[in-house]
């Protein structure tokens, strides 16, 4: 069917994995993506509370599975993908989105705590994009979707191991979509600004550290779960198929004010 003839955002028979899906933004995303049709597999460290997310999504309708990923462990990533694979025969997208975060300054970071992050936020995401290339590589296609951050093209003080990771992980995606473009898997990131989250709630919980993150932020607020949804359905299906290799920011215009500060 030509593409003008159908649904650019139709995700129907399409199959997802979602890394740190059970949580924050990754379970907001993985609801996108079932809202448009994809099964989905949603990853996580904590079997229990990736079952409990799953049967959240699936009482509104999704077909989705829940799975104990740890994805600094490439056998994991090997594991998580065959879940898909096993539950419904294919895997269409993946969503790089497992990360943990830390608020150390350098000169105080332990080498542990160095290796800690790089190893899930970076490391992580190119073990879970091996596994799923190589399945998508032999299937004709598919989008891999890495989810960086601000953090990845600016400088923030005591984010030395998180902006080292967000900063590779952005190059990764720029390396894979030229290598993987022979193949048709597009590779493409999300930029996000601070939004509430688990990992940033201790921030924003902070009355007074909320509004200095805010008056950064041209619209005027911290992002919330609905506002990264359309990016992630987008970046997913059809209506991109021309894109790969970009960063996405979804900022609230935070990279264009950069600037003014």
């Amino acid at each position: 069917m030509d593409v003008n003839q159908r649904d650019l955002f139709d995700l129907t028979g399409r199959v997802a994995i979602v890394t740190g899906g059970c949580s924050g933004i990754g379970k907001a995303m993985a609801a996108a993506l079932a809202r448009y049709g994809a099964k989905v597999v949603l990853a996580g460290r904590t079997f229990g509370k990736c079952q409990a997310a799953a049967e959240d999504l699936a009482a509104a309708g999704a077909e989705v599975i829940a799975q104990e990923t740890d994805v600094s462990l490439p056998q994991d990533a090997r594991v998580m993908v065959n879940a898909a694979l096993a539950q419904w025969g294919r895997l269409d997208i993946l969503v790089n989105n497992a990360a943990v975060s830390q608020g150390v300054p350098a000169l105080e970071m332990s080498a542990a705590e160095w290796r800690r992050v790089l190893s899930i936020d970076l490391d992580g995401a190119f073990y879970c994009s091996q596994a799923a290339g190589r399945v998508m590589q032999e299937a004709g296609g598919g989008v891999i979707i890495n989810i960086t951050s601000m953090s990845g093209m600016l400088g923030y003080a005591n984010q030395a191991a998180y902006a080292a990771a967000k900063g590779g992980l952005t190059m990764l995606t720029r390396a894979l979509a030229v290598e993987w473009a022979s193949h048709n898997i597009r590779v493409n990131a999300i930029a996000p600004t601070w939004f509430y989250t688990p990992l940033s709630k201790h921030i924003l919980d902070d009355p007074a550290k909320l509004a200095e993150k805010v008056k950064t932020i041209p619209l005027g607020r911290v992002g919330r779960d609905e506002d990264i949804m359309g990016a992630v359905v987008f970046l997913a299906s059809d209506a991109s198929r021309y894109v790969t290799g970009h960063i996405l920011s979804v900022d609230g215009g935070k990279f264009a004010l950069l600037g003014e500060w």
